[in-house]
């Protein structure tokens, strides 16, 4: 007799929601059996360890975040140029919930690195067929710098005035608009409308 599909979404969702509230360390097998209703057995199906659960929250959290890109992305602009955008609005959209996903696993992920091994592969499938010009080394620097405002927010350092975020995001989506090659060559993706 096989495994209920629903019974792996019901462990993740259970397990999100224990690392939500009180950290990946809370998160056991007898904690999810009472949280999701799933036998011990039907957890183990799905995640043989914790390291598997755990790295199937990351990849389950990488869908998340691959769906705020998708809402953040502007739709009258060149592709790449879009797909930057998303990125340094995704990483600079306040988002209580996320941080804490993030606060969550940070312990579990220092103990154990292996645990970020989606975030790793979704990275570079992400990056695969980059040409590593100076056009894209200059988007990275914006990426990074993205990626950079998101951490000194959710450690509060350095703390900075209510109104300097949005400028800061501001100069980081002007400098993606002159610094994305398609917009000074008329690229393919002009015609759109």
């Amino acid at each position: 007799m096989g495994r209920r599909p629903e019974a792996r979404e019901r462990v993740l969702k259970a397990a999100r929601e224990i690392v939500l509230d009180r950290g990946a360390g809370a998160l056991t097998f007898d904690e999810l059996v009472q949280a999701s209703g799933v036998t011990r057995g039907g957890i183990t199906y799905h995640f043989a360890t914790k390291q598997k659960l755990l790295q199937a929250l990351i990849a389950h959290d990488l869908a998340n975040w691959r769906q705020l890109e998708v809402d953040h992305r502007p739709d009258n602009e060149p592709d790449e140029l879009a797909d930057l955008l998303a990125h340094i609005r995704a990483h600079t959209f306040p988002d209580t919930e996320r941080r804490r996903f993030v606060t969550g696993m940070m312990g579990a992920a220092t103990h154990d690195p292996s645990v970020l091994e989606p975030a790793r592969e979704f990275e570079a499938e992400r990056f695969a067929d980059v040409q590593w010009d100076d056009a894209a080394i200059s988007q990275q620097l914006l990426r990074m710098a993205a990626i950079g405002m998101f951490w000194a927010d959710f450690f509060e350092c350095p703390s900075l005035p209510a109104e300097v975020k949005p400028k800061l995001t501001a100069m980081l989506e002007t400098l993606a608009k002159e610094w994305t090659p398609q917009l000074a060559e008329g690229g393919k993706d002009d015609e759109k409308e």
